[in-house]
């Protein structure tokens, strides 16, 4: 049984909608893929090596087995892995596996889980795994399309992104990282985050104007830069790219990952493109 999933890209509002602010989030089309079939012991595959249960080398599909194993009962499953969205990048690689090894299992094993039900036990993954999560990349890997958080507002990217690569992150080092900030400077952090919902709110609405959205990506941008979720080396690439003309900020957690800005028929150096992908989570192959 095979299954896949997309990645996604959060164009504003990360960090912020972890405490209930507003987000503009899109599944894109790069997609991981989960092989599942019966067997004798639980054996994982990924490029990351072959192994048992390990919540170490493969935290979210040993997670998503256990987790699974509550609706049916797993003696033994093999599950492959291949993915084309970078680990560590901010374009949801984990809930794409997540999603889609769930996927997976539930076709193998005739679980009978809702589409809804899948997305709700890879939220728990999510929490499992980084301790606290806002549930939007498993929704994204699991129903596809581009979603204004939390209203549940749905709407069409008119364009595409380039996005450049800028090193492997932890992103639940920098969600504890924003947490303590959080914690330390409340009343700060709040007027960051309702600075950010403002940002993401506005977005949404001018989602068709270029221009606006390109001014509203710089400023988002700084404000990550505020919340110490960039570094040195994303802020001298983005004041390269804005020499050029071209603006960029983070997507997702920061201290690496991805920066990403609309593409508009120029590609940055070391840039690749992706666009928007209505499909979400779908079986491939029985």
């Amino acid at each position: 049984m095979i299954a896949s999933a997309p990645g996604k890209i959060i164009l504003f509002g990360e960090h912020a909608v972890v405490y209930g602010k507003h987000a503009l989030v899109s599944a894109i089309n790069l997609r991981c893929k989960a092989e599942v079939k019966k067997s004798g012991e639980i054996r994982i595959h990924s490029k990351f090596g072959t192994t048992g249960l390990d919540f170490e080398v493969h935290p979210y599909i040993s997670f998503a087995i256990k987790r699974f194993s509550e609706f049916r009962d797993l003696k033994g499953v093999e599950v492959k892995i291949e993915s084309d969205i970078p680990p560590g990048s901010g374009l949801g690689s984990s809930a794409a596996v997540t999603v889609s090894t769930l996927m997976a299992l539930n076709e193998e094993f005739n679980a009978g889980l809702s589409r809804e039900e899948i997305c709700e036990i890879a939220r728990k993954v999510e929490i499992d795994v980084q301790g606290r999560a806002s549930g939007i990349d498993p929704f994204i890997s699991t129903f596809g399309g581009s979603w204004l958080f939390p209203d549940m507002e749905k709407f069409l990217v008119p364009y595409s992104f380039f996005v450049i690569y800028v090193g492997e992150k932890s992103t639940s080092e920098m969600v504890s990282k924003v947490a303590k900030l959080k914690e330390k400077y409340p009343e700060v952090m709040e007027g960051i985050f309702n600075a950010i919902d403002s940002i993401s709110i506005e977005a949404y609405r001018r989602i068709n104007d270029p221009k606006s959205v390109k001014d509203l990506i710089s400023i988002n941008q700084s404000l990550l830069r505020g919340i110490g979720v960039s570094t040195p080396e994303i802020d001298y690439l983005i004041s390269k790219l804005e020499e050029e003309g071209i603006v960029a900020k983070i997507t997702g957690a920061g201290g690496g990952g991805c920066i990403f800005g609309i593409y508009e028929g120029k590609i940055p150096k070391n840039a690749f493109i992706i666009k928007p992908e209505l499909e979400g989570a779908k079986i491939e192959d029985t």
